[in-house]
């Protein structure tokens, strides 16, 4: 894909980059490109696939204890979060 820099000003930079590093303007554009992506902290698509990877053996080596759940342990749950108020309320 050609890209045409309709800016002198733009032009004349990426030209002394050139210079500067011995390559010719795609090149140039290129390597300030990746400088960008990598700074941006977006990720290849392998060093995404590596990272999950790494989190799905992580899940299987550390599974929660309990999936889902009972409805009788998400109600002791519920009670316990107001369980203060008992406390507090029966105090004179």
């Amino acid at each position: 894909m050609a890209i045409t820099i309709r800016n002198k000003e733009t032009e004349d930079m990426i030209k002394q980059l050139g210079a500067r590093w011995g390559q010719g303007s795609s090149a140039v554009i290129s390597r300030l490109a990746r400088t960008e992506l990598a700074k941006s902290g977006i990720v290849s698509a392998q060093e995404f696939d590596r990272r999950m990877r790494i989190l799905d053996d992580l899940a299987r080596e550390f599974p929660p204890q309990d999936p889902k759940p009972s409805w009788d342990e998400l109600e002791a749950d519920m009670q316990e979060m107001f369980d203060y108020l008992d406390e507090e309320c029966a105090q004179p």
